[in-house]
């Protein structure tokens, strides 16, 4: 058997950052292309910050994959990069109730995956 394989998700602040696109959104009512760019700026460090974290961290545990994977890594930012700058161009010619269903239909979506691979 091989070496266990630890995987990280972010830093903790990572949920910080997601949480506060959603209440700028609900509580202040701002459009989403105006935020979504400091969001993910925001995403974006935190993630090298723990990619960082656990490259240091990885010389400790020698049995464990603990070393952030690079190559996944650079090529989820360049898609997040893309991302923002083609979501916020599109966006703001899609209605918000469009928006909003198309994302509701997502999160149901992958919220149903998961519910019946877990019961499943």
């Amino acid at each position: 058997m091989g070496p266990a394989k630890i995987y990280s998700y972010g830093y903790p602040r990572q949920w910080l950052v997601n949480e506060l696109s959603e209440f700028l959104v609900a509580v202040f009512r701002l459009p989403v292309y105006t935020i979504a760019g400091a969001c993910l700026l925001g995403t974006l460090i935190t993630s090298v910050v723990a990619g960082v974290f656990y490259h240091l961290l990885a010389p400790f545990y020698p049995e464990m994959v603990v070393a952030p994977d690079y190559m996944l890594g650079i090529l989820m930012g360049l898609g997040g990069m893309i991302g923002m700058y083609a979501g916020a161009r599109v966006q703001k010619f899609i209605p918000a109730n469009v928006i909003k269903w198309i994302l509701a239909c997502i999160l149901i979506f992958t919220g149903g995956r998961y519910f019946l691979g877990f019961w499943f």
